[in-house]
């Protein structure tokens, strides 16, 4: 990537604009207000504000690419999308809401029908990349090695990219590595190691913690392709039976639901889907919000660096909660101003409530 002289806002908190063939375009000296939000296998979003009157807003164009740097911590590279034009308490400015690049592979498109059998998953995930029409990303490390057939039919990319570890009962996360062009996409099992902590009277600002039960079920009955005396079912594949119960239907008793893929034409993956469904689903849903104070870029000890996917120990001896789970939702807002302020999803699973409310 290119190199700026920042002259006003020094090398910290800046966001560089790149035209579409990643050339510099503008370093946002006077940009304020920014952002982001990271959700684990989730696309990201930022944003920052500019002066109205600033003239490097005409740099910001639809579809550009905006790298933002928290401090001199580079946060990651992100596109721009709708704008913002108000006049409010900060005076007259422009806001740009962003997404990350990994949003561009849902202009790319599945047009029509496509289908792989018994494919590794490098290799599938391979054959989605070979789809785009502009060679943004290439593969990385994949770390799963199951075989399983897929098929999706005009669909975008990266739901075609993120329908693949659907089938995993393992734990997953797509990483990534924008410092370099084309763009590198990973597929990975994040590690289980306790590597941060949050502690009363050092980092811990606030804390909650909520356990759902809601969403639990022990019994899923897997539909598939067709309509019907004729829809698949996975009872060839499963022992004549219908359904898979979860080895927690003793502790919750038989709550039954349906999981159905209409577009899945394998009964081998439709009882995988089920049983990672299920897995996921079996036990309540317990989340710590926490509210941090971010002192990694003051102490620079690891312990206190809370990255996303990164198994954190939040523990408060005023109000007794004890957590020890992954981080998968990380948060800043106006992290110029305030620096410190970060705000974590700690959670059991990593499972996005509108997952689970599709498939059942």
């Amino acid at each position: 990537m290119g190199f700026f002289l920042i002259t006003q806002k020094g090398s910290e908190n800046m966001v560089i604009v790149y035209d579409l063939n990643m050339k510099p375009a503008a370093a946002l000296e006077n940009s304020f207000n920014e952002g982001y939000d990271q959700v684990m296998n989730e696309l990201w979003t930022a944003q920052f504000s500019l002066p109205a009157n600033d003239p490097k807003n005409v740099e910001c164009q639809p579809f550009r690419f905006a790298e933002f740097f928290d401090g001199k911590e580079r946060i990651d590279l992100f596109r721009i999308l709708p704008y913002k034009h108000e006049k409010n308490s900060e005076g007259i400015t422009k806001t740009y809401q962003c997404e990350h690049v990994l949003g561009t592979l849902i202009d790319d498109i599945l047009f029509q029908y496509h289908q792989t059998t018994n494919l590794s998953p490098a290799d599938t995930v391979s054959f989605i990349l070979s789809k785009q029409t502009t060679i943004r990303w290439q593969l990385g490390t994949v770390d799963f090695t199951d075989l399983y057939s897929y098929k999706w039919e005009n669909e975008n990319l990266l739901s075609g990219l993120f329908s693949i570890p659907k089938a995993y009962t393992d734990e997953y996360m797509w990483t990534w590595n924008t410092d370099t062009y084309p763009w590198t996409l990973n597929l990975i099992r994040p590690s289980n190691q306790v590597s941060a902590y949050i502690r009363y009277r050092k980092n811990l600002v606030g804390i909650s913690k909520v356990e759902d039960p809601t969403y639990i079920r022990t019994r899923l009955y897997a539909l598939g392709y067709g309509e019907g005396i004729n829809q698949l079912t996975i009872e060839s594949v499963n022992g004549g039976i219908p359904y898979i119960d979860a080895d927690t239907k003793d502790t919750y008793g038989i709550i039954a639901d349906f999981y159905i893929d209409k577009t899945e034409e394998n009964p081998t993956t439709l009882k995988a889907k089920t049983q990672a469904l299920i897995e996921q689903i079996k036990i309540p849903r317990v989340t710590c919000s926490v509210n941090a104070a971010d002192i990694w870029q003051i102490t620079q000890d690891s312990t206190d660096k809370f990255m996303l996917s990164a198994v954190v120990q939040a523990y408060d001896d005023e109000s007794g909660i004890e957590f020890t789970q992954r981080v998968v939702k990380r948060s800043k807002s106006n992290y110029s101003e305030n620096p410190g302020d970060i705000k974590l999803e700690i959670a059991n699973k990593v499972l996005d409530i509108s997952d689970t409310t599709t498939g059942l």
